[in-house]
């Protein structure tokens, strides 16, 4: 008899999970949002406007036997997903891929493309009429945006605020002293171990009151717009609704070691919301969704979950920073890379193509 799988989350995780179970399962898609957003590629849309028409993609060509609802799910009752409108729907297995949130406008912060694309748009000509950008945050997408608008716009003084004082300490110095030098070579002025005063928006670009940002040093710095990169957040509003989760302090969902978030149950979250070791990036994400679609192919095939081999996150933390298509560095499993990994990796196409090939679309 074949496995009802329900997937609820079409992002990253959730659509690599659903196309790779596609021909092995009864697979149905939950996802509210009308079209998918490759929101790697975004950050380099900001700076490269002609790109935007290449990275928002519609479901319709991901799926060639499951289905695709439009909804947004609301809570679980066992392995029963009900949705917002009533509606429920049966499966054998459930698998939760919510994701996170950020700030406008990297991530849709609603479920219409259109009005996403709007805000889009607006803050595409916000940082083309700039003569002087502050990027506070300098997590991936600071760094990323810092480097991509400074790669094409040599002209834009751009200055990147962090309150660490250095970049990326989480990870191997090497990382961060190669960052803050491609950054200084491409003209980036970096001011690190600073806060800022006072934020006026933390979850979209705006043009500051008084044109200057003042930072905790007490030396105001003049700008024409503030871009706030802060705060990843894992959406996990919907597991509150089952008995017995538990949640980290960053708020992700504690998880066994095959990735359930109530053991003993056909329950499983996969991605951003996942409280493993991995990271909140494509690297993390991508061992994850691979690790559970060889073990739901096995479980399919009738071998008990807990005969399966545990899932086992990145032993240590990964990721791939491009700063245009020729710069940038790397943590990978080997130790720190740089622009020339880097950029055939990810800087070059930023995976472009092969997204072109998940969702079977051309622009």
């Amino acid at each position: 008899m074949t496995k009802r799988i329900t997937i609820v989350g079409g992002g990253y995780a959730g659509t690599m999970l659903a196309k790779a179970l596609d021909n092995r399962a009864d697979v149905t898609l939950i996802e509210p949002r009308d079209k998918w957003v490759h929101n790697v590629a975004m950050i380099r849309a900001m700076a490269q406007p002609d790109l935007l028409d290449q990275i928002i993609m519609p479901y319709d060509g991901l799926l060639q036997n499951g289905r695709m609802v439009l909804a947004r799910a609301k809570s679980f009752r066992d392995t029963t997903t009900i949705l917002e409108n009533g509606e429920e729907i049966s499966g054998d297995i459930v698998v939760v891929a919510t994701g996170s949130q950020y700030a406008a406008p990297f991530k849709m912060q609603g479920d219409d493309s259109a009005a996403f694309l709007k805000n889009v748009r607006k803050t595409m000509t916000r940082i083309d009429k700039a003569g002087s950008i502050a990027i506070v945050g300098a997590g991936a997408v600071g760094v990323e945006l810092a480097g991509e608008i400074a790669a094409v716009r040599p002209e834009k003084q751009i200055t990147l605020v962090t309150a660490d004082n250095g970049l990326f300490p989480d990870y191997p110095k090497k990382l961060g002293r190669s960052i803050a030098r491609q950054l200084g070579e491409l003209g980036v002025k970096l001011r690190l171990g600073e806060r800022i005063a006072k934020l006026e928006k933390s979850d979209q670009p705006y043009k500051p009151a008084t044109g200057k940002l003042l930072l905790s040093d007490g030396f105001p710095i003049n700008v024409d717009l503030v871009i706030p990169a802060i705060g990843t957040l894992p959406v996990t509003d919907i597991m509150k609704s089952v008995e017995g989760v538990d949640f980290a302090e960053d708020g992700r969902v504690i998880v066994d070691k095959w990735l359930r978030p109530v053991p003993h149950n056909n329950l499983f979250a996969i991605g951003d919301i996942a409280s493993t070791s991995d990271t909140m990036t494509i690297v993390g994400l991508t061992r994850q969704v691979e690790w559970l679609t060889k073990t739901l192919k096995a479980v399919i095939g009738g071998k008990p979950l807990d005969r399966a081999r545990p899932y086992k996150p990145w032993p240590k933390p990964l990721i791939l920073l491009p700063l245009g298509e020729d710069k940038g560095a790397s943590a990978l499993p080997f130790g720190v890379t740089g622009p020339l990994l880097t950029s055939a990796i990810k800087g070059r196409k930023l995976f472009i193509p092969r997204y072109h090939k998940q969702f079977d679309w051309q622009p």
